[in-house]
C-alpha cells in the first residue's frame, strides 16, 4: 500500500469516527494528515527533480 493509499485509508476510517462531540478535532487530524501528504509528494518531485536534472547529471560528471 502507498503511503498515498494509507493517508486516503486513515482519512476515510477517520471520517467514520466522526461525532458531534468530537467533530473539530477529526476535522482537524484529516486535515494534517492531508497537508503532510501534499508536502511528501511536494519533496518527493522536488528530490526527483534533483536527482535527474540534466544539470545536476553535467555538473556531476565534469566533478569525476
Amino acid at each position: 500500500m502507498s503511503t498515498t493509499d494509507q493517508a486516503a485509508w486513515a482519512m476515510q476510517e477517520l471520517a467514520k469516527l466522526k461525532t458531534t462531540e468530537n467533530d473539530a478535532i477529526v476535522d482537524g487530524i484529516i486535515k494534517v494528515i492531508d497537508d503532510q501528504q501534499a508536502e511528501i509528494e511536494s519533496l518527493r518531485g522536488s528530490m526527483e527533480g534533483q536527482l535527474w536534472s540534466p544539470t545536476s547529471w553535467h555538473q556531476d560528471q565534469q566533478n569525476r
